[in-house]
């Protein structure tokens, strides 16, 4: 007998199921796809536990080697403050030999920031005060016309030169060499009023050895002479620009009259300032301008030139109210650096000065009206052909 076959409807269903899990039957495949992309791999496993290991065998710092990197630290950072505060001892004035103790170098060093500023005020000030000053003392254009062909205003024409000084000396020497045996551009810049278009200045390099022991008149007239002495042994066998019809030469010296010690230029800031104290302290100081003029005789005979010196004697009385900030200020502008005294009274230096009974020249360096008679005195002497003349006519007499 044929066997019987199970409905369509029952086969399908069967067939349904054998494909299908039923109910309360797990995918496997779809859990274990779920499962490796949601579990770690064995190898990422691996690699995590090893850098957790790592971590746990880095070597951490004991106690002691913290303390001991914290005390380096702090070691270096006091280091660093010494070094500043030693810094500040060589630039703030007034603070060697103080010792250690850091508020005194903050406090001076505050105080001295303040005095620069208002120095730096200052200094603004007296700049916008001349330049005032300067645009007032030109000329001014006149205004805008309403025809412009009209608005050019006319050119300006230079005040003419004064004409120079006509004196027979003068006008002699304007025409041939005359020397100035100083570097001093003040000496210069006086020596200039005189018109003497020929003019040179030849320094002398002659040592200025002379004692200090001896008397400011005596030694300010040796150092002048021999100034003059070494450029007119140089310049008297000058081929190429011939021997010099002149030379002049001169020393000035500062005189504290309460110890008689000679003042030169100071060497130094520190030295600057005492040098300025002790002057203002003292009130009353003198300052010596010694010259000398050389020129060859006309006769050449011995000893081949003329020389004539001359001196002059200023007294000088320092403003006793003047304070030490204003004498450091006065030596942080420099001007004094270069002088004898350590001040210029023809610049700021005259801020120091209550008064002067002299020749106010003579303490800028060249007193010009003793300069002049100087050298009427000694071109009138070196003009000996006369004197010559008459001595050869007497001689010839006497034998006859």
């Amino acid at each position: 007998m044929p066997s019987a076959q199970p409905p369509a409807s029952l086969a399908s269903s069967s067939s349904e199921t054998s494909c299908s899990p039923g109910p309360g039957i797990i995918n496997t495949t779809d859990d274990r796809n779920d499962r490796s992309s949601s579990t770690p791999t064995a190898s990422s496993s691996k690699h995590a536990g090893s850098s957790s290991a790592q971590d746990k065998e880095k070597p951490r710092l004991t106690e002691q080697e913290k303390k001991n990197n914290h005390i380096a630290s702090e070691q270096k950072r006091r280091a660093a403050i010494r070094e500043g505060f030693d810094r500040l001892t060589e630039l703030v004035p007034g603070l060697e030999g103080q010792g250690r103790s850091e508020s005194i170098v903050l406090r001076k060093t505050v105080d001295f920031i303040h005095m620069q500023l208002q120095e730096r005020q200052e200094l603004i000030a007296e700049i916008e005060r001349r330049a005032a000053l300067l645009s007032q003392s030109e000329p001014i254009d006149p205004p805008p016309a309403y025809d412009t062909t009209s608005n050019n205003p006319p050119a300006r024409t230079p005040l003419p030169r004064p004409p120079p000084l006509s004196l027979p000396v003068l006008n002699e020497l304007r025409g041939k060499r005359v020397i100035l045996a100083s570097q001093s551009p003040r000496r210069r810049q006086i020596m200039s009023h005189l018109g003497l278009p020929n003019l040179e200045v030849i320094p002398s390099n002659a040592e200025e050895d002379f004692p200090k022991t001896m008397e400011p008149f005596e030694y300010v007239l040796a150092t002048a002479t021999k100034k003059a002495q070494a450029v007119y042994e140089q310049e008297i066998v000058n081929d190429e620009k011939g021997e010099p019809a002149l030379i002049l030469a001169a020393d000035t010296i500062v005189v504290d009259t309460a110890t008689g010690t000679i003042l030169e230029k100071p060497r130094s800031e520190a030295q600057h300032i005492a040098m300025l104290k002790s002057l203002r302290d003292n009130r009353d100081h003198k300052v010596y301008t010694a010259m000398a003029a050389m020129a060859p005789l006309v006769s050449a005979r011995q000893p081949g030139y003329a020389l004539e010196t001359a001196l002059e004697e200023t007294r000088v009385r320092f403003d006793g109210e003047v304070t030490d900030e204003l004498i450091l200020a006065y030596v942080r502008t420099r001007e004094g650096a270069d002088k004898a005294g350590g001040y210029g009274l023809q610049g700021l230096g005259s801020i120091l000065v209550e008064s002067i009974e002299g020749s106010w020249d003579n303490v800028v360096g060249l007193p010009l009206k003793s300069a002049l008679k100087l050298m009427e005195k000694v071109v009138e002497k070196a003009d000996d052909d006369d004197r010559l003349s008459d001595g050869l006519e007497q001689e010839v007499e006497e034998s006859d």
